[in-house]
């Protein structure tokens, strides 16, 4: 057998003469959810995870952006089991009279928030044009879909009326809130409000967190709020501002599969420890639609709600073990816009004529309508298949899992009908990928393929596992339908866990010890 160079070991699991599990769709059951899920056939189903509230949970990586801030919204966050939501706090939205601020819409969505035991961070962001003045893109495309937008305060003016806004939300909120993020997307000319400059932005920073902390010195800090990640724009607001004052570095990637920012990791944590070794990094904000017609980040399809939500649980992964992340947010949970808004304005030119708007990368399409990556439908607030997708992970892995780096070893017994992968593969995406985590009595291993997601499976894979991790009673968890099965064969040796026999999807499944898991009857 070819050593892959991925791997961290040279192990090789037995068992290659195992016969692939068959693998088809079947419904829900108990009416949680109505789309079709692949559910494991020839596997003897234990129950399925039950989920947990966010006040069952002491401490969770996973959150969401709410969206909205009406009990039936909030309870809905809450049956997830997320325990963080992010909250934009707009400066122009706050102060539209000079001296005159309107906080009621915030002290409603933190309010609530806290109610139900989810923890806010809040981003103090936007520019107002009172003090500021507005500004637009130059390219009339970008234009017509962004319009206007305030611009950032540079000047004296500027700096003045932005510090009497952090000074009063500090004032107002910090016995509610410790997490305070500087800005929303700082190298987007749209949220930014002129062309994006680190140096720039690190010099705003620099005079906002000082603001902040000799208001809150326990507050924690959190800057960067990226679009993507740049570890370029990263470097340069960091050599304007102090390193030593900032607890957390956040960024926002959006793209059809989120492997992909991994690769832009790498650079960016050189340029964090180049500053401080202990920066924590949190994803603040992504997610990704299950239908075509949305606003705000499109992606380049295929959509689907199973795409969907295999797409949150490999970000969910991505994020807390390749990206290092100590949270992953998602965006968002439920958005009343227009289902059928007026369409944006446009002049279509060359092979837009018979193509229509251009992909761009699967950015923002539209100006106005409805955000399709909620996890609950428009209007009826409806959960959509990923919305159970991150419940079942809510209630299967808290942070009491930390990230862990066993040797492992896969072997493709079967591809199914993922063609190509096999013994010899060793390009990405062909590659299965293993997220480890240890707690102090337990290990967690999800693993998937990181094709792009499918709206359907047919015919999974089958792969061989070697692990260094110790498990007494392995299970497999289909993260989809929260359906547990017991894993057989399964053989541990010094250290050392062998599953002969597990299948492979386009989505995590988790291999969990069985005694970490509140199971309820799948009937």
């Amino acid at each position: 057998m070819k050593r892959r160079g991925f791997l961290k070991s040279s192990l090789i699991v037995g068992g290659a003469s195992v016969a692939p599990l068959g693998l088809a769709a079947g419904a829900a059951r108990a009416g949680e959810c109505k789309e079709a899920l692949n559910a494991v056939q020839g596997l003897e189903e234990l129950g399925r995870i039950k989920p947990k509230s966010s006040s069952q949970v002491k401490n969770s990586y996973w959150g969401i952006q709410a969206g909205a801030f009406d009990d039936d919204t909030l309870e809905k966050a809450r049956d997830i089991g997320v325990k963080w939501s992010r909250i934009n706090i707009h400066w122009d939205r706050v102060e539209k009279e000079k001296d005159v601020f309107d906080w009621a819409p915030y002290d409603t969505s933190l309010d609530a928030l806290l109610r139900y035991d989810i923890v806010p961070f809040v981003s103090l962001t936007g520019g107002n044009g009172m003090y500021t003045g507005t500004g637009t893109y130059d390219d009339p495309k970008l234009a017509a879909i962004y319009g206007d937008s305030p611009l950032p305060p540079l000047d004296d003016k500027g700096k003045a009326g932005w510090l009497n806004f952090v000074t009063t939300a500090v004032n107002r909120y910090k016995d509610r809130i410790r997490h305070w993020e500087v800005w929303n997307e700082p190298n987007h000319r749209n949220y930014w409000g002129a062309p994006p400059d680190g140096e720039v932005y690190g010099e705003l920073v620099r005079y906002t967190v000082d603001r902040i902390l000799s208001l809150h010195p326990e507050a924690k800090i959190i800057a960067g709020s990226m679009a993507g990640i740049s570890a370029d724009f990263t470097d340069k607001f960091l050599s304007r501002c102090d390193p030593q004052k900032i607890d957390v570095i956040s960024f926002h990637n959006y793209g059809n599969r989120p492997e992909n920012r991994v690769y832009a990791i790498e650079k960016f944590k050189k340029v964090l420890d180049s500053y401080r070794l202990d920066f924590e990094i949190w994803q603040g904000e992504c997610g990704i639609a299950s239908t075509s017609r949305t606003t705000g980040y499109r992606s380049t399809g295929p959509w689907g709600p199973a795409i969907q939500a295999k797409w949150l649980l490999r970000q969910s992964f991505v994020d807390t073990w390749f990206c290092h992340a100590t949270l992953s947010n998602y965006f968002k949970l439920f958005d009343d816009g227009e289902l059928e808004p007026e369409s944006t304005v446009r002049e279509p030119s060359g092979p837009d004529q018979w193509f229509g708007a251009p992909e761009r990368n699967g950015s923002r399409m539209h100006a106005n309508g409805v955000n399709a990556k909620c996890l609950l439908s428009v209007p009826d607030r409806r959960p959509k298949l990923a919305y159970y997708a991150y419940q079942n992970l809510c209630a299967a892995m808290d942070d009491s899992f930390a990230r862990a780096e066993p040797a492992y070893r896969f072997r493709v017994v079967d591809p199914g009908q993922f063609h190509g992968i096999g013994e010899f593969e060793d390009a990405f995406p062909s590659v299965p990928l293993l997220a480890a985590y240890q707690s102090k009595d337990a290990a967690f291993l999800a693993y998937w393929l990181p094709w792009i997601p499918q709206e359907y499976v047919a015919d999974f894979a089958m792969v061989s596992l070697e692990v260094r991790a110790e498990f007494k009673e392995p299970v497999l968890l289909d993260l989809l339908s929260g359906s547990v099965y017991a894993i057989n064969p399964f053989e541990k040796s010094e250290g050392m866990s062998q599953f002969a026999a597990l299948p492979l999807a386009d989505f995590p499944l988790a291999i969990a010890e069985r005694s970490t898991l509140d199971l309820k009857s799948s009937i």
